[in-house]
């Protein structure tokens, strides 16, 4: 009877370190599967909307499609000269452009410049008849998970100042956001 009993107390003894054992390694099983996954998505620029007819400088900004959620985003801004005359600029600073991220509520989410330092130099740049002047930006691939639907925008703010014309400087204007 002794020897039955202790058969019995080593098989239950078996019987649940087994079951602890399947279940530690099922708990850590589901745990290496709850891993956060970055959701696939598109981001394109929609057609940006300008708010002034005539203006000294033609601005673009344009941007390929945004697939890798793991990369920044690329984007480029083109500012053209559209007079048939010079057109004499200062900038107060090294930043020739700024890119900014608004949400739908139009709360700002991000800009280029908030981690850069610029150098506190005037500039003065004269832009001949059709000349260009290219900003280059890369949003960060944290910020770009944030955009997660529509309402979301990019506004470019032009940091030149135009000397001796009575014309507004640039198309002030803002480029939505299309995600797929």
């Amino acid at each position: 009877m002794k020897r039955f009993i202790g058969c019995l107390s080593l098989l239950l003894v078996g019987c649940s370190a087994t079951s602890t054992d399947v279940t530690a390694q099922n708990s850590k099983e589901a745990a290496a599967e709850v891993k956060p996954v970055m959701q696939a998505k598109t981001i394109m620029l929609g057609a940006g909307v300008s708010t002034m007819a005539e203006t000294l400088l033609v601005g673009f900004l344009e941007a390929k499609e945004y697939t890798d959620p793991s990369k920044a985003m690329s984007l480029t801004h083109t500012v053209t000269n559209s007079q048939s005359r010079s057109v004499n600029l200062r900038f107060n600073s090294g930043m020739t452009a700024d890119l900014w991220l608004y949400d739908p509520k139009g709360q700002k989410v991000w800009s280029s410049s908030q981690d850069m330092m610029y150098t506190q130099a005037l500039r003065d740049v004269t832009l001949a008849p059709a000349q260009t002047i290219k900003s280059r930006f890369s949003v960060p691939a944290a910020i770009m998970e944030k955009v997660s639907g529509p309402g979301y925008r990019f506004e470019v703010k032009f940091a030149g100042k135009a000397e001796g014309s009575s014309l507004p400087l640039i198309n002030a204007g803002s480029t939505p956001l299309i995600v797929k």
